[in-house]
C-alpha cells in the first residue's frame, strides 16, 4: 500500500511540474489543421443554397499569454473551401464564356459561348488570420480548458467554379448537357471576408511543454463573400440568351457565409 501511495505522489508531482511549465510559457506556437462546414446565406431570389459546403484548414497558430489564464490567439491559416448553389427553377440562369473564362457584362462582344447553368460548386482559397482573446482555466492534472472570442480575417487568394448545365447552341437555341470545370470570373468574389467567432476546447499537456489542443468554433460572417456592386462586372443573367443583349437581365449572386469548424493543433 505504501508503494502505491508513493507512486501516486511521484506521478502527481511530475504532472504538476509539467503542467506548470506549460502554464508559465508566454508564447505557444505550432501547427494546426481543421475541418469545417459552411452555411451560405443567399441574398438574391435568383439563387438557392444547394446543401452545405466544406472547409479544409491548415496553418500555424500562436498563443501569446498575458497571464496563465488570459491570452491572445492568432496565426496564419489557409482555407480551401467549397460552396454549392443552384438557380431558382423559376429563373433560368445563363452566362457567356470563352474557354475557362466567364465573360463579364461589360466585356460582352458577341459570338461567345452561352451556358445554361443548373448548379455550381464555388471553390475559393483564402489566407486567414484569427485575432481572438483566449480565456483558460488552471491545469487540472494534464488538462486545462479554454474559450475564445474574436474575429477571423480572410483574404481571397483564388477562386474556381465547377458548373453543371447545358451549352446553348446558336442560332436555334438547342441545348446539350455539359460540364464547365475550373471556370474563372474576374471580380466575382470579394477580396475580404470577416467573421465573428466563438470557440471552446481543451488543451492536453502530454509531454514537457508540448500540448495537443482540440477546439470547436462557430464563425458568423459579417461581410458578403459574393456581392458584385459594379454592374459591368456581373456575369449571370436570366431570360432567353437568344433574345438579344438588351433583353438579358443581369444580376449578382449575393452570398454571405457562416462556418462551424473543428480544429486540432500541436503547440510547443
Amino acid at each position: 500500500m505504501r508503494k502505491i501511495y508513493l507512486s501516486l505522489l511521484v506521478l502527481s508531482v511530475g504532472t504538476s511540474a509539467m503542467a506548470q511549465d506549460a502554464a508559465d510559457k508566454k508564447i505557444q506556437a505550432g501547427l494546426a489543421a481543421g475541418f469545417g462546414v459552411n452555411f451560405p446565406k443567399m441574398g438574391t431570389k435568383y439563387m438557392v443554397r444547394d446543401g452545405v459546403g466544406t472547409d479544409l484548414t491548415i496553418g500555424m497558430n500562436l498563443n501569446y499569454n498575458f497571464s496563465p489564464n488570459i491570452g491572445f490567439a492568432t496565426g496564419i491559416e489557409f482555407d480551401f473551401e467549397s460552396m454549392k448553389f443552384k438557380p431558382n427553377t423559376a429563373n433560368p440562369t445563363y452566362y457567356r464564356y470563352s474557354d475557362t473564362e466567364i465573360i463579364q457584362q461589360g466585356d460582352t462582344q458577341g459570338g461567345e459561348n452561352v451556358f445554361h447553368l443548373t448548379d455550381r460548386q464555388q471553390k475559393p482559397v483564402y489566407i486567414s488570420i484569427p485575432t481572438m482573446l483566449i480565456f483558460k482555466t488552471n491545469y487540472i492534472g494534464y488538462f486545462r480548458y479554454f474559450g475564445k472570442f474574436g474575429m477571423r480575417h480572410s483574404i481571397l487568394l483564388g477562386n474556381k467554379m465547377n458548373d453543371n448545365g447545358f451549352n446553348v447552341l446558336a442560332p436555334l437555341g438547342a441545348e446539350t448537357a455539359a460540364e464547365n470545370n475550373n471556370m474563372r470570373a474576374s471580380s466575382s468574389m470579394n477580396l475580404y471576408k470577416g467573421a465573428v467567432g466563438l470557440a471552446g476546447g481543451a488543451e492536453w499537456n502530454f509531454s514537457g511543454n508540448t500540448c495537443l489542443v482540440v477546439e470547436l468554433g462557430y464563425y458568423y460572417g459579417i461581410s458578403p463573400v459574393i456581392n458584385v456592386t459594379n454592374t459591368k462586372n456581373q456575369t449571370l443573367y436570366t431570360n432567353n440568351p437568344n433574345d438579344g443583349g438588351d433583353a438579358d437581365a443581369y444580376y449578382t449572386n449575393k452570398v454571405s457565409q457562416s462556418q462551424l469548424m473543428l480544429k486540432v493543433s500541436i503547440l510547443f
